[in-house]
């Protein structure tokens, strides 16, 4: 549900989940890390996210969807299947001023520079100003960690 709702804790995923709920569209990068985030972060089953993006997509295409879904979460042809995204990394590439995560996540958008993708690290009397943004769901390296175990790869 924090996913779908962009309550994850990870602004860049937050932001494109949002985007996706109220333009019924988001960029193949942010396509990418969302998927990633659900099947190899959070270990979910792959038709869970290909679902959703069906029932929210304008360009939706069922065989696009499922198959980018599969390849996605490793489970179809790819040649990298246990390649995880990290969200912060990839947001400090793709947004590196935050504009993106700005617009999607208003509760965020005083944050000055790249603090915007680690709201988590800030100072707690600083931290306190943006409350009403969610701590993340998931530590990166436990999700990897699940990761690595269930896939045998540890």
């Amino acid at each position: 549900a924090a996913w779908r709702d962009g309550r994850t804790g990870y602004p860049v995923v937050d932001a494109a989940m949002r985007q996706l709920r109220h333009e019924g569209w988001m960029h193949n990068r942010g396509r990418l890390l969302v998927a990633s985030f659900l099947t190899k972060t959070l270990y979910v089953d792959w038709r869970v996210g290909a679902r959703h993006f069906l029932e929210l997509l304008v360009d939706g295409d069922v065989a696009n969807n499922q198959l980018n879904w599969q390849w996605a979460a490793g489970t179809g042809t790819d040649t990298r299947p246990h390649r995880v995204l990290n969200p912060t990394t990839q947001a400090r590439r793709f947004d590196p001023d935050g504009a993106y995560v700005r617009r999607w996540v208003p509760e965020l958008a005083g944050l000055a520079g790249r603090s915007v993708h680690e709201p988590w690290r800030l100072a707690r009397a600083a931290r306190a100003a943006y409350d009403a943004y969610p701590d993340p769901i998931v530590d990166l390296s436990e999700g990897l960690d699940r990761f690595r175990r269930a896939r045998g790869r540890d």
